[in-house]
């Protein structure tokens, strides 16, 4: 009889009727200083979601989304902290923000066309650049009546002083970066929004059990003020029907270094 029971119950949850409460996995995030925001972007289509420290942040059970998702750490005095939520290692993480730089940085894009606001578009795709503290956001939209594929394994960034680095998009764990990077198909009518990072910029921090990522320029002291009309690129091949399209190389311009007043 009990092997009968058994068997019942086991018929009954593959056939959906059963209902198998699974432990869901969260980070408990704790920050300094305690007002900071909290918002967990990257999510799929889900909008962000904000949360106060200390924060209970649950785990994506999906591995990619997981990889994509981003823990956006801020506050209008201290420098903008950015943790990948799949890279995260233990339950509970502490982080302790950064005094805001005195110098912040006006962009133009410059190449293959100029852009006040940093957008391009042609008959293939539309792009949105906003370049951030560690990392530079894409938002990438295909226009073609094909499904358009982002070649990540052979996309750079090259910084001031003309150094090239491979980079990784935000859909990669950080503890892949020394790995192959798959393409990304963007399909007709759809968008990709992803955050670049250079791979040397990213090391992994005992302290803070997780990967701290070094930021693309330096503006803690006055050497920051020499990165006015310097240039930077980045290097995004993409595909169509495994037709390689390889000349968008879009030239980001620093226009001004602006020194902010003490608060």
């Amino acid at each position: 009889m009990k092997k009968i029971a058994i068997l019942a119950v086991a018929l009954l949850a593959a056939a959906g009727c059963v209902a198998v409460k699974v432990k869901e996995v969260a980070i408990t995030l704790t920050v300094d200083p305690p007002d900071a925001q909290i918002e967990v972007i990257g999510q799929g289509d889900l909008p962000g979601k904000s949360y106060s420290s200390p924060a209970t942040i649950p785990m994506p059970e999906d591995h990619a989304m997981a990889a994509q998702s981003r823990v956006v750490i801020s506050h209008k005095n201290y420098k903008t902290t950015v943790l990948q939520l799949g890279s995260v290692q233990g339950n509970s993480v502490r982080i302790r923000l950064q005094k805001t730089s005195p110098y912040r940085l006006k962009y133009s894009l410059v190449g293959p066309v100029r852009s006040a606001d940093l957008t391009f578009r042609d008959k293939i795709l539309a792009v949105t650049i906003a370049p951030r503290d560690q990392h530079i956001d894409l938002k990438i939209e295909n226009l073609t009546q094909k499904p358009l594929t982002i070649l990540w394994d052979s996309a750079d960034y090259t910084d001031v002083s003309y150094k090239s680095h491979r980079v990784i998009p935000s859909s990669i764990k950080m503890e892949n970066r020394g790995g192959q990077v798959p393409p990304q198909t963007i399909p007709v009518g759809g968008s990709l929004q992803v955050s670049v990072t250079p791979v040397d910029s990213i090391s992994y921090a005992g302290e803070k059990k997780g990967y701290v990522v070094k930021p693309l320029f330096v503006l803690d002291d006055d050497s920051a003020l020499s990165l006015k009309d310097k240039t930077v690129n980045i290097y995004l091949p993409v595909a169509i029907d495994g037709a390689i399209i390889p000349n968008y190389i879009f030239k980001i311009k620093i226009d001004d270094v602006i020194k902010d007043q003490a608060p």
